[in-house]
């Protein structure tokens, strides 16, 4: 059986005092609070600047520190990938010929070298949810399909003694040839993009023995957004719709004895990529305010950093949109919300799942 750990989405953060090297803590509301991100250091007593680049472990009591502990507790990942780890990895077409086009031939050749042979990452639940976060605000995967595995290490694996501080040391991205050179399976690393402060692992393929996965989002976990729609909901999406038409009669009239300004509007609206005819500011408005009202409900408990990646990874629907999108985005957030909120079903679920092995 393997042993879950406590999750926790409201956890703060140990910074590294970039004046004496003094670890500072700092809350979240702290951390999303601070206009300038400075703090002061209980030590010296100087200002630093605190973020990704000084955390500090957050836990220096975590079990996984230990050797014979490591392979105890469950490890996550998230991926666009049902069945991974892939055996291979080899570069998409569209990645070879962008590489292909910018790179001369011999660094080409390296940087596939590294892409293709990356060594596999999991770390707690945590981070693995806000990995999928970043991935969807960052790598353009808003729409992907997504799927949370379950994974257990083997035992007998080489492990590096200690730990890696990411800033410093490579661990993201280390290849997994770099690890056979080093003669280990697996390295420790304080993770400074997810769950920050967390411990997690870069592993060769052989250190993973079986995993279980479950797509995202969970449909038993969502509750119909049709008896969800309190008297504020509907509240919110009567505006919505209210502010929509408006705009849409405005640009109609714009567009019938159109000025200068509206012409270059149009123009960079007929460019690729271009921006919207009008900048609906008020729709904007009630769309912000919707999004805030959902996250109070569906978000309860969670931090305010890890709402606000919640927030930017799922976007909100915009002012060209309709009711139908709105309710898609609905269904969407609150599903996605229970992963954070509700984390000891979804760990129930996947331990009923069957185990996928892991062979060479």
């Amino acid at each position: 059986m393997l042993i879950e750990r406590r999750v926790d989405f409201t956890h703060g953060y140990r910074m590294r005092c970039e004046n004496c090297g003094a670890g500072n803590w700092l809350s979240a509301d702290e951390y999303a609070g601070s206009p300038d991100a400075m703090m002061v250091c209980s030590e010296c007593k100087e200002d630093f600047q605190f973020g990704r680049r000084v955390i500090e472990l957050r836990d220096p009591d975590d079990a996984a520190l230990g050797d014979s502990m490591l392979p105890q507790p469950a490890w996550y990942h998230t991926t666009t990938h049902p069945e991974w780890p892939p055996a291979s990895k080899p570069l998409s077409d569209q990645e070879i010929r962008h590489y292909r086009a910018g790179l001369p031939p011999e660094e080409f050749e390296r940087r596939r070298q590294v892409d293709e042979n990356q060594a596999l990452h999991i770390g707690t639940y945590e981070a693995a949810l806000e990995s999928m976060l970043r991935r969807m605000t960052e790598q353009d995967d808003r729409q992907s399909a997504f799927y949370l595995h379950r994974v257990r290490l083997g035992h007998g694996l080489q492990i590096e003694p200690g730990y890696r501080d990411e800033n410093k040391v490579p661990a993201a991205k280390i290849t997994s040839t770099t690890l056979a050179d080093e003669g280990v399976d697996v390295i420790r690393y304080v993770n400074a993009y997810e769950s920050m402060g967390s411990i997690s692992l870069a592993v060769v393929r052989g250190a993973i023995e079986s995993t279980q996965m479950i797509a995202l989002p969970l449909p038993r976990l969502v509750t119909k957004p049709s008896n969800l729609t309190t008297e504020q909901i509907q509240t919110f999406r009567a505006d919505v719709r209210s502010i929509r038409s408006k705009h849409a009669i405005g640009a109609a009239d714009s567009l019938k004895s159109p000025t200068p300004l509206d012409r270059l509007r149009q123009r960079a609206y007929e460019r690729p990529g271009g921006p919207p005819l009008l900048e609906p500011n008020e729709a904007y408005k009630v769309l912000r305010d919707m999004a805030d009202f959902v996250a109070d409900q569906y978000l309860d408990g969670v931090s305010p950093v890890i709402r606000d990646d919640f927030l930017h990874a799922l976007h909100r629907p915009e002012p060209a949109d309709g009711d139908e999108v709105d309710l898609a985005w609905l269904s969407k957030f609150i599903g996605l919300a229970a992963l954070l909120t509700r984390p000891d079903e979804v760990q129930q679920l996947l331990s009923a799942r069957p185990w996928r092995a892991v062979t060479a």
